[in-house]
């Protein structure tokens, strides 16, 4: 095969030679035959080194997550409620108005929805690699505004723009990861981006408890000016990272997508597994050309294979808010409201931070084995069992220890989260979507996870502060209705993708009469593929 050349997609229509068609299925069949071989310590081994560049790129998410603890914790964090808030009485002492607690939590996901959007374009235009180290470098720039801020009206300005380079971060890692690495290790990968979210965490809890007790003006300024620390440490390690080589295939550079694959790889890959792999990811290119038209956004929701698709990636995603409704959204706040001192909320916080990391371990063997359309019912079970016991037992009269009873009721909910839906929603979002159109569905998925972010800011504050809504523990019960309702769609709408190479799963998607459920047990015949591309117009006037 002639690297240097690609051979030109069927919608193009351009007359194709049966023999370079049939070279161009046979090595697409071989490289997938290959990869379905390979078990996860010999991934380990052969891509060490993919394993290691897609680590680095997920060290973004560290911000995002810290980020995201801290602006759910400040408005319960004594020196930045001694500055911001108002005196209310002597029971509850310094409160943020619930006005300004609704801004904050707005704020970093209004800038996630701006930035997803401009990281699409940037990622689609520069590559992963730039891209991320442009939006880094703003995200330093940015920090500033939110350290030296006088009034909480500048807090916000400054996590809404430093938002937008979270939303790039959230959004480029887990494509990154899926397409530098083989099927085998993509649930590793992704449970590791879902690590890097949780250590942010705990480190935002940790260092929020350190200086729980402190009331001056640098308690509350330090922990913005800790986020300065991880651009100052990643940005070096992304510059020696590889471009994707699926990327490199979308802009027409094989011969560029051969050396990375070579890089990826381990010194025994030999030339005829490189060429394979390149010729896998056109074959699947060139699938994906003849089934839509383009890739832009609106491409998303055309023909039933890309709107279904598309329903998977955006309902995953944000079922891991829905699945804790207001609650997880304000865990330090649920705990203080619960019966917890502010000292004890902030211990329960950190060691909730630390179920994250240790469950998210735990998930990896359980991924691996179990699936993802098992392992997300089995946790909807769970989570929505746990949140109706927190609402039962807060219809008892409130003392420490119907507080101490709901505090553990939620981190049991919070371990079934971590082992569950919140590993396997970042793994469906990376391997659901077409390949190109990946960026684009990735940026709609993490925006239908900021809009359930926003709307669980705007509703937390009215449902569980005291002077609004009261409800306490009772919200769950509303949280528990919402998950039994994700069961049913994730019972009738959720297949699974496990061991699945991406050209696999556009064969899969493209058949209209294929349930969900059906996905783990049906073949994928080679000879198929040929007829996939024959498909275009019957599947782009098909309706989900």
């Amino acid at each position: 095969m002639d690297t240097e050349k690609p051979l030109p997609a069927a919608c193009d229509h351009v007359e194709v030679t049966d023999a370079a068609n049939t070279y161009q299925l046979e090595n697409a069949r071989l490289a997938t035959e290959d990869e379905h071989r390979l078990t996860m310590v010999e991934a380990i081994r052969k891509y060490y080194k993919a394993c290691l560049f897609s680590m680095v790129i997920s060290l973004t998410i560290i911000m995002d997550g810290y980020d995201g603890a801290l602006l759910g914790s400040l408005v319960a964090f004594p020196s930045f409620k001694n500055h911001f808030g108002h005196y209310v009485n002597a029971e509850s002492g310094y409160q943020i108005a619930a006005n300004w607690q609704l801004a904050l939590g707005c704020s970093s996901s209004v800038g996630n929805i701006i930035g997803i959007y401009l990281g699409a374009i940037t990622t689609d235009r520069l590559g992963y690699k730039r891209s991320l180290m442009v939006w880094l470098v703003w995200l330093t720039a940015c920090i500033f505004i939110s350290f030296f801020a006088p009034h909480i009206s500048v807090v916000f300005v400054g996590e809404l723009l430093s938002g937008t380079s979270w939303g790039v971060f959230a959004t480029l890692a887990p494509p990154y990861a899926s397409e530098v690495c083989p099927a085998v290790l993509r649930g590793l990968l992704e449970i590791w981006i879902v690590i890097c979210w949780g250590i942010g965490q705990l480190l935002s809890y940790s260092v929020l408890l350190t200086l729980n007790t402190e009331l001056s003006d640098w308690a509350w300024r330090i922990p913005f000016a800790v986020q300065w620390a991880w651009p100052v440490i990643i940005f070096p390690l992304v510059t020696l990272a590889p471009e994707s080589p699926w990327w490199l295939v979308r802009k027409g550079k094989y011969a560029e997508a051969e050396k990375v694959v070579r890089r990826l790889a381990s010194a025994d890959i030999t030339e005829e597994e490189v060429r394979r792999t390149v010729a896998m990811m056109i074959e699947t290119d060139n699938i994906e050309k003849s089934m839509h038209e383009g890739a832009g956004y609106l491409d998303c929701f055309r023909g039933a294979s890309n709107l279904w698709r598309t329903e998977i990636s955006c309902v995953a995603w944000a079922a891991q808010l829905w699945c804790g409704f207001v609650i997880s959204s304000y865990a330090t706040y649920f705990y203080e409201l619960a019966g917890l001192a502010s000292s004890d909320a902030y211990k329960m916080s950190v060691g909730q931070g630390g179920l994250h990391i240790l469950f998210n371990l735990l998930s990896i063997p359980v991924v691996a084995k179990v699936g993802r359309r098992r392992l997300y019912l089995w946790g909807l079970s769970w989570m929505a069992s746990m949140l109706l016991l927190i609402g039962f037992v807060a219809l008892a009269p409130q003392n420490v220890a119907v507080g101490y009873a709901s505090s553990v009721l939620f981190l049991l909910w919070n371990c079934g989260y971590e082992l569950t839906v919140g590993p396997a929603a970042y793994i469906l979002v990376s391997e659901v979507s077409s390949t190109r159109l990946r960026s684009k569905t990735v940026a709609l998925a993490r925006n239908a996870y900021n809009l359930s972010l926003l709307i669980n800011y705007f509703v937390g504050p009215y449902i569980l502060n005291p002077t609004e809504g009261n409800w306490k523990g009772k919200a769950g019960f509303l949280s528990g209705g919402i998950n039994i309702v994700l069961f049913i769609w994730a019972f009738f709408r959720l297949p699974e993708t496990r061991g699945r190479t991406f050209v696999e799963l556009d064969v899969l998607f493209s058949k209209k009469e294929l349930k969900a459920r059906d996905f783990k047990s049906h073949y994928v015949d080679f000879s198929e593929l040929h007829k996939t591309k024959l498909n275009k117009t019957e599947n782009d006037t098909e309706v989900a």
